[in-house]
C-alpha cells in the first residue's frame, strides 16, 4: 500500500487558466416531488409490513403507477432519509429513529448540493468521522470515533462487504450510511469505529444528465437512465454512465476516470424479488504524498497545498480498475416470514506508482544526513529522501455470501421479530514480493521538486503472488422483542470462525450485542416521535501490521477485541435529531522502546541479529479508551430551511502503555472537538433559489503519542447556491458551490495511528458549477 511502502514486499495486509466557458445545461425534473413522495411512502410502508404482525389485508394499498407518469427517478430534495439499511440484520429497511445505534446518512440531495465525487467530500458532514490518510489521487482511509476503518471489512455496498481499497463511485448511489460504533451481529470481524455502507439507486423510470466543471477546468458528464417494465412497480433497470477529466488543486495530479453501472430489479412473482447491481470504474491519476514531522518534533511551516513533493515528470500515474457486483433474492415464505439469499464480488486492481518522500535524507553511502534524528522522519532542516516506488498488480478480492430468515411470532403479549442465518466471507490479496523501492535523490520541503533521473539500471517489480487469504464463516441470530408500553429489547449474537493467512490457528469467537429502546407513548400524537436507546457489544478486529523499522518488522499482531457501551435519544418531526454518549475500549498499539527480547520481539527481524537495549518493537500494551458525546440533526427544521449539522466531543486517551510519556495522552489524529453544519435556505421572494452556507470547526490534533507535537485547529467556511426555476417540479437545477471561501491553510489530518505517521495539508478554495437536466 502507498501508506507503508517499505512493508509492501511482504504480506497483506493543481492555478491554470480561468474557465473560458461555463457549461449551461437544460435539465428536467418533471414530476420529481410527487414521485419522490410516492417512493418514500412506498419504502416506509414496506418496512412497516415486515415489522408488524397485522393482517395483510389491512395493509395500505399503493396506488398504481399510470402510464402518464414518466419520471420517478429522483426523490424530493431532502436531507433526512426515509429509511436506512445499516444496523439491521439482513439489511431490512428501518427508520433512523427506530435503530438502537448511532447512524448518520448523506442523502442523494446532500451529495448533489455539495457536488461530492469521493467519500472524502461526504464524511465532512459527520463530526465523528475524519480522514486518516486520504490524499489526492489515491483511495482514502478514514477514522470513525477515532478508530481507523479497516478497508478489508469496513466498506459495504447494499450491506455486502467490498474491497475498500477504492474510491467507490457515487453515480449509482442513493445515499451513504455511516454506522458509528460496534454492530458485530451485522458486520462480524471489522474495525471498531464502525461501517460505511453505500446504498444503490432503485430501479425507476428516469431520464437525466449532469454536466459540471470547476474553476481549474475540470469537466464532468453523467447520464442516469432508468426504465420500469409493466404497470406495477417492481421490475426495471437503471444505468448510470459518467466520464470525468480531473484537474485537482495539487500540481501534476491531473487525471481522468470513467464509470459504468447497471442496477436491476425483477419481480419474479408476488412473493419473489431479485435485485442485482454492477459497477465498473477505471481511473488514471498521479497521487500525492504526505509530509512528515521534521526530526520527529517539528511541524513544517505551511507550504502551498498545491505543491507536490517528489514531482518528477517521468514518473508513472496510478491506474485503478475496480468492479463490484451483487445480487439479492427475497422471497415471502408465509405471512410475516421472509427469506433472502445474497452474494457479492468485489475486485480492486491497482498499478501503484509514486515518487515517495520518506524519512531522512541519505548521503552517497546511503547513510542518514541527520543521524541524531529518527530515520523514519524528515531531517530537522526539512530534507528527505525520495524513492521511486512501483507496485504493479496489487489485487484485492472480497467475496461475500449470506442467507437469512426473518419473521414475527408471539409468545403471550410479547411480539418477537426474529432473524437468523449464516454468512461466508473470503478475502484474497496479491502483491509483488519484489516491488521497486529505489532511492533516487534528496529534496527539501522548502526547495522541493528538484529534477532527478530514474534509478540506473531501471528496476522492474516481480509478478504478484498471494500475500493474504482470509476466510470468515459465521452464524447469526437476533431477537427484537416488543414489550408493552413502548419497550423493545434486542438480543443478538454472531458466532464467527476466522482463518487468516497470517495466523497459524483459526479462531472461533462469540460476539454478543444487546440493546433496548423505549418510545414514550405520551410523546407525539398519532406517531411516536421520541425514542431512547442503549446498547452494549463486543467486536473482533484483525491485528495491525508492524512498520518496517521495528524489530518485528512487517509482522501482523494478533486479532483483538473492542468493547462498547452507548446510550442516546432520537427525535423525529420532519427532521431527525440524535444525541448519544459512548465509551469504547481496545488495546493500544505502538512502537515501544525495549531493553531485551519479549513475546512480541524475540529477535531483530528488521536488521538481523538479536534484540539490543533501546530497540523499537511494535506491540500491544495497555488500552486506549474513547469517551465521546455526539449530536446530529438531519432534515427540514423549518418550512424554509433544511439542515445537516453534527458535533462530536471525543476524549481518547491511552493508559497502562508501559511508557509513562504516552499515558493519559490524547490519541494521534483524534480532535477533542469537531463541529460541522450545512444548510439549505429558501431565498425569500425568489422562487426556486436556495442559499447553501456551510461551516466546519476542528480543534487541534496530536501528531505524536506523547502529545508534545500537534497541528492547530481551524475553521472552514463554505457557500453555495442552488437554482431551480420550476422548483421541485422543474426540469433544470443549477448549483454553484465553493469550499473554503476564505482560502484557509490548515493541516487536515495527522496520518495513520499505526506505524508511520504523516500530515497532510487541506484543500484551498475550490469553486464548482453543475447543471442537472431531466428529460
Amino acid at each position: 500500500m502507498l501508506k507503508r511502502p517499505a512493508a509492501q514486499p511482504v504480506k497483506r495486509l493543481t492555478g491554470r487558466d480561468s474557465v473560458r466557458q461555463l457549461v449551461l445545461c437544460v435539465v428536467a425534473l418533471g414530476g420529481m416531488a410527487a414521485a419522490g413522495r410516492a417512493f418514500a411512502q412506498t419504502a416506509t410502508g414496506q418496512a412497516g409490513q415486515q415489522a408488524a404482525t397485522q393482517d395483510p389485508s389491512q395493509a395500505p394499498k399503493i396506488p398504481p403507477v399510470t402510464t402518464t407518469v414518466v419520471v420517478h427517478g429522483e426523490t424530493k430534495d431532502d436531507y433526512a432519509p426515509s429509511t436506512i439499511e445499516a444496523g439491521s440484520l439482513g439489511g431490512q429497511p428501518m427508520s433512523l429513529r427506530e435503530t438502537p445505534l448511532s447512524i448518520s446518512v448523506a442523502t442523494r440531495a446532500l451529495i448533489n448540493d455539495q457536488q461530492a465525487r469521493v467519500l472524502a467530500d461526504v464524511v465532512k458532514n459527520d463530526a465523528s468521522i475524519g480522514e486518516d490518510y486520504a490524499p489526492v489521487g489515491y483511495y482514502g482511509d478514514f477514522a470513525i470515533r477515532g478508530f481507523p476503518v479497516d478497508l478489508a471489512t469496513g466498506i459495504e455496498i447494499d450491506g455486502m462487504t467490498v474491497a475498500g481499497e477504492q474510491d467507490v463511485p457515487f453515480e449509482n448511489k442513493q445515499r451513504v450510511e455511516f454506522l458509528k460504533g460496534i454492530a458485530g451481529v451485522e458486520t462480524g470481524v471489522a474495525s471498531a469505529g464502525g461501517v460505511i455502507n453505500y446504498v444503490t439507486k432503485p430501479a425507476l423510470t428516469v431520464r437525466a444528465m449532469d454536466l459540471a466543471t470547476d474553476h481549474r477546468g475540470s469537466s464532468y458528464g453523467a447520464a442516469d437512465l432508468g426504465q420500469l417494465f409493466g404497470k406495477e412497480p417492481g421490475t426495471g433497470v437503471r444505468l448510470n454512465l459518467a466520464l470525468e477529466s480531473m484537474h485537482p488543486y495539487v500540481e501534476s495530479t491531473d487525471g481522468w476516470r470513467g464509470v459504468g453501472a447497471a442496477d436491476g430489479e425483477w419481480k419474479i412473482d408476488e412473493a419473489t424479488t431479485l435485485k442485482t447491481d454492477f459497477e465498473y470504474q477505471h481511473r488514471v491519476q498521479r497521487s500525492v504524498s504526505g509530509y512528515q514531522l521534521l526530526g520527529g518534533t517539528i511541524v513544517p511551516a505551511h507550504r502551498s497545498p498545491g505543491v507536490m513533493l517528489g514531482d518528477q515528470p517521468w514518473s508513472k500515474p496510478n491506474t485503478f480498475d475496480v468492479f463490484n457486483a451483487g445480487a439479492r433474492l427475497d422471497r415471502a415464505l408465509s405471512p410475516g416470514w421472509n427469506v433472502h439469499v445474497a452474494g457479492s464480488y468485489s475486485h480492486s486492481l491497482i498499478d501503484d506508482n509514486v515518487i515517495w518522500p520518506y524519512g531522512a535524507a541519505l548521503d552517497a553511502s546511503g547513510n542518514s544526513r541527520c543521524a541524531d534524528s529518527p530515520y523514519y522522519f524528515f531531517c530537522p532542516d526539512g530534507s528527505y529522501e525520495i524513492y521511486d516506488y512501483r507496485s504493479p498488480g496489487e489485487l484485492r478480492i472480497n467475496a461475500t455470501g449470506e442467507a437469512l430468515v426473518s419473521g414475527s411470532l408471539r409468545t403471550g403479549a410479547i411480539t418477537h421479530h426474529v432473524a437468523g442465518g449464516g454468512s461466508l466471507f473470503h478475502r484474497m490479496v496479491d502483491l509483488s514480493p519484489t516491488i521497486v523501492y529505489a532511492p533516487i535523490g534528496v529534496e527539501n520541503v522548502y526547495k522541493p521538486n528538484l529534477a532527478v533521473d530514474p534509478e540506473s539500471p531501471y528496476q522492474h517489480a516481480g509478478p504478484s503472488t498471494l500475500a493474504d487469504f482470509d476466510i470468515q464463516s459465521a452464524g447469526m441470530l437476533q431477537d427484537r422483542a416488543q414489550l408493552a408500553a413502548g419497550v423493545e429489547l434486542i438480543a443478538g449474537a454472531r458466532a464467527t470462525r476466522v482463518s487468516d493467512f497470517n495466523y497459524t490457528k483459526a479462531r472461533v469467537l462469540w460476539l454478543p450485542q444487546y440493546a433496548a429502546t423505549y418510545t414514550p407513548p405520551w410523546v407525539g400524537s398519532a406517531t411516536h416521535l421520541l425514542t431512547f436507546y442503549a446498547n452494549y457489544g463486543t467486536l473482533l478486529s484483525l491485528g495491525p501490521q508492524a512498520p518496517w523499522w521495528v524489530d518485528n518488522a512487517i509482522l501482523f499482531l494478533r486479532p483483538f477485541m473492542t468493547r462498547e457501551a452507548e446510550a442516546g435519544a432520537k427525535y423525529e418531526h420532519g427532521f431527525v435529531a440524535t444525541a448519544d454518549w459512548f465509551r469504547m475500549r481496545e488495546p493500544f498499539f505502538y512502537p515501544k522502546v525495549i531493553q531485551k527480547a519479549d513475546s512480541f520481539c524475540t529477535s531483530n527481524l528488521a536488521f538481523g541479529g538479536s534484540v539490543a537495549p533501546g530497540d523499537l518493537c511494535f506491540e500491544s500494551e495497555g488500552h486506549e479508551t474513547h469517551d465521546g458525546f455526539e449530536m446530529n440533526v438531519q432534515g427540514k427544521t423549518a418550512r424554509w430551511m433544511q439542515l445537516s449539522a453534527s458535533a462530536a466531543a471525543i476524549h481518547a486517551v491511552s493508559s497502562g502503555t508501559g511508557t509513562p510519556a504516552f499515558d493519559d495522552k490524547q490519541v494521534i489524529n483524534v480532535p477533542r472537538l469537531r463541529m460541522t453544519m450545512f444548510a439549505d435556505i429558501a431565498a425569500p421572494r425568489w422562487h426556486g433559489l436556495h442559499l447553501m452556507p456551510g461551516w466546519g470547526y476542528t480543534s487541534r490534533k496530536e501528531a505524536t503519542r506523547d502529545d508534545r507535537v500537534s497541528v492547530g485547529g481551524y475553521n472552514i467556511f463554505n457557500l453555495g447556491a442552488r437554482y431551480a426555476p420550476g422548483g421541485e417540479n422543474g426540469r433544470v437545477t443549477v448549483r454553484l458551490y465553493a469550499d473554503n471561501i476564505l482560502n484557509k491553510r490548515y493541516w487536515k489530518d495527522t496520518g495513520a495511528s499505526y506505524g508511520d505517521t504523516f500530515i497532510h495539508p487541506g484543500a484551498p478554495t475550490t469553486v464548482r458549477l453543475s447543471a442537472h437536466y431531466t428529460f
